[in-house]
């Protein structure tokens, strides 16, 4: 019987090996030893947040296996910044850190809730995430656009509605006569959870309050819910997105928070790939934007 004899793995096959060691959140090459994330993670949550902000930075021994995470848009992650907007964690740290009202409803401008956001320490997802998906465009647009939780595309990038689901958006807009630039974006939560697994009921809640400030601080007048979490972060955690599309509806967040805005439940622009059902729905959802829009003027 021939002896087999083992064939190197294809440059296809470390590829595949790669996309997916990226999209479980891998975030170190060579390292000496196993490293527990979890059990880390709840230490750190126990610990005073300027020492779990210490934790957490790579020491220089293990400088050259670990990929390190990048502020987006020049936010600087300081001890200073994360004090005043969290609140104390239940001593069991089964409950999250929430943002403090007072601290977030003092942020003055977007780049100010960026600092506060990169420096957000209430929420594991910002361990394990490439990056923080910030909100982004014109303060004052017309309409800001709400997404899921960031998918790989956005994670990698920084942005929201970038990749594939970026491409079918942008189409989606121009459809009716926008572009990316008139509207201002944002995600439901600005971590992409690992494996691209839904956000846990604890990570909503905790990452809502950063979301409802970034409404207040860019000022739109219309919103639009791409997908069931971003539907269930504006409208309640009841709210069913397929029974509540096709017209507009009063978010639903406490006076602390501002005006409430009007806001349209809509699929995600993924779903265009879905079938003729669901582009007949959206068509049909934009086509309401477009002429809202239209009677705003």
């Amino acid at each position: 019987m021939e002896r087999e004899i083992a064939q190197a793995p294809s440059r296809g096959d470390i590829a595949a090996l790669m996309r997916m060691q990226m999209e479980w959140g891998v975030d170190a090459i060579l390292d000496d030893a196993p490293h527990d994330r979890f059990a880390n993670s709840a230490r750190n949550a126990l610990k005073p947040p300027a020492e779990a902000a210490e934790a957490r930075e790579p020491t220089a021994s293990a400088g050259a296996g670990q990929v390190g995470r990048q502020p987006v848009g020049g936010a600087q992650t300081t001890a200073a910044s994360v004090r005043p907007l969290v609140r104390s964690t239940a001593a069991t740290g089964a409950e999250p850190a929430l943002p403090d009202v007072a601290a977030l409803l003092g942020l003055a401008s977007v780049e100010a809730l960026a600092t506060a956001i990169e420096s957000f320490d209430g929420c594991t997802l910002r361990t394990t995430a490439t990056h923080t998906v910030l909100p982004c465009g014109p303060v004052g647009a017309r309409v800001m656009v709400i997404g899921d939780a960031p998918d790989a595309d956005e994670d990698r990038s920084g942005t929201p509605f970038s990749g594939a689901a970026g491409a079918l958006f942008d189409r989606m807009l121009s459809s009716i006569g926008l572009r990316r630039e008139e509207v201002a974006l944002a995600p439901s939560i600005p971590w992409r959870p690992p494996g691209g697994r839904p956000p846990s009921r604890a990570e909503s809640l905790a990452c809502r309050p950063l979301l409802l400030r970034a409404i207040g601080l860019y000022q739109p007048e219309r919103l639009l819910l791409c997908g069931g979490l971003a539907t269930r972060m504006i409208l309640g955690e009841d709210a069913n997105p397929g029974r509540l599309r096709g017209r507009w509806r009063m978010s639903g967040w406490g006076e602390e928070w501002g005006p409430k805005r009007p806001a349209l439940p809509i699929r995600h622009p993924l779903q265009l790939r879905v079938g003729s059902s669901a582009r007949r729905e959206i068509w049909n959802d934009l086509l309401l934007l477009s002429v809202t829009l239209d009677e705003l003027r």
